[in-house]
């Protein structure tokens, strides 16, 4: 039962997370460097190959490719580490608040790797 009231006090600091300035502006910039990657590839979309380069932890050639359609991992899952860290963020701000400050920006720095790495793709194979 203890969980569920930490995790109520937790929510109900979310006013204070935002108050902080760097916060809010983190958290502006995670979602300009989302948006940028969606924008890049819906006007893009079209004239990509059907198979892009995206693993370049794997030999050159073959394994490396994939379906064009496997690019959106990236803001995805840029999305999903945002989420994830502010929340996690909002949970440690009184307890442990240097960790509260790197979980959000590590999600900022996930973001703009993930950006570059879009347009990188992107403008590699168009």
């Amino acid at each position: 039962m203890s969980f569920f009231k930490t995790l109520s006090l937790s929510v109900s600091q979310v006013g204070l997370f935002w108050q902080e300035t760097v916060n809010g502006q983190i958290f502006r910039w995670n979602i300009i460097f989302i948006l940028s990657q969606l924008a890049v590839l819906f006007v893009k979309f079209n004239n990509l190959p059907p198979k892009i380069p995206l693993y370049f932890s794997q030999p050159w050639g073959e394994p490396e490719l994939v379906s064009v359609s496997h690019i959106f991992i990236l803001p995805i899952l840029s999305v999903v580490i945002l989420l994830l860290n502010n929340f996690l963020a909002v949970f440690f701000l009184k307890s442990i608040q240097l960790l509260s400050r790197l979980l959000v920006v590590f999600s900022l720095i996930c973001s703009a790797f993930a950006a570059v790495a879009v347009f990188q793709v992107i403008f590699l194979v168009s």
